[in-house]
């Protein structure tokens, strides 16, 4: 728990031998040095108001702050915000599709580079998902609509969309012609449950935070979301699937690679590892695997919001 000082000749790293090595303390458990950064970055501590920090990726870190204090935790997520463990899924790189909106119709995709779409990233899935809803194509439960019972006043052309695979219905996001190799880029209903298990958990986690100081999420003042990912989302979609709280879209701010920016504070200012040491101090670690509500919480955070 307390923070890491050395030598970097004692870490063989390839600088001054002599210069000095300070990492971060870790909160406990999987909320580390990279939050206690977050925190130092963003002095959450100081908010006026309820404030989230929630740091979205494998384990997703979230830290809320109240009245003076601090409770963090961790969620397991799993990768499916990384683009992992979806059939078409990849990283935000080359070729990788990143926004998904309905225009004059039809899905329109954007893509990282404006190459031909060799996949889907985190943000195109949030957004694919969120317009899915939007369109009745998908149901409350995550089940992806027969054409039977699509809407009927669904534009031809996304109906189309809606085809069979393997027994069961997916949607077509970009036909095969267009597509990097030659096939069809999609979103079986695997990809909407992996989905729903990464969101699920974000929320669970928000929602007992907040629970657990008698908030709800009307009385934040605002929500913070740090990590590289966190400035692709789309503030709408996320909330559309119940990611993020329901709360004004000017409230929730993106705020960069917190952990990044917090390193440079204390790399330049002995007073910043002093306080990165005090929010550690002052944070209390909530472990949700001992909480009896989590299973509860993120049953129902699993079923998509009703809504628009």
């Amino acid at each position: 728990l307390d923070p890491v000082r050395m030598k970097a000749a004692d870490m063989k790293l390839h600088v001054n031998p002599d210069a000095d090595v300070f990492v971060f303390p870790n909160v406990g458990g999987f909320v580390g040095g990279d939050t206690v950064a977050g925190i130092t970055a963003t002095r959450l501590d100081q908010q006026k108001e309820p404030s989230l920090l929630v740091d979205v990726g494998t384990n997703g870190e979230i830290v809320l702050s109240h009245s003076g204090k601090l409770m963090a935790t961790s969620v397991a997520a799993g990768p499916a915000f990384e683009g992992a463990r979806i059939v078409a899924g990849m990283r935000a790189a080359n070729g990788a599709v990143e926004k998904v909106v309905v225009e004059d119709g039809d899905i329109r995709v954007n893509v990282i580079h404006n190459s031909k779409p060799a996949g889907i990233c985190g943000s195109g899935l949030i957004d694919a998902v969120a317009e899915m809803l939007r369109l009745g194509v998908l149901d409350s439960t995550g089940r992806i609509l027969g054409p039977d019972e699509l809407p009927a006043n669904l534009p031809e052309a996304i109906r189309k969309r809606v085809v069979k695979d393997d027994g069961q219905y997916s949607f077509v996001l970009v036909e095969g012609a267009k597509t990097a190799s030659g096939k069809a880029l999609t979103l079986c209903q695997k990809d909407i449950r992996e989905l729903q298990l990464a969101n699920g958990a974000i929320r669970a986690g928000i929602n007992i935070l907040l629970k657990m100081e008698g908030l709800k999420p009307a009385d934040l003042g605002s929500v913070l979301l740090a990590g590289a990912f966190g400035n692709f989302i789309r503030r709408n979609n996320a909330q559309r699937i119940g990611m993020l709280p329901q709360i004004p879209h000017e409230k929730i701010r993106f705020v960069g690679n917190t952990s990044s920016f917090g390193a440079k504070r204390a790399l330049l200012s002995a007073a910043e590892k002093e306080y990165a040491e005090k929010i550690r101090r002052e944070t209390r670690h909530i472990d949700l695997s001992l909480s009896p509500d989590f299973q509860a919480e993120f049953s129902d955070a699993m079923l998509f919001p009703d809504g628009e």
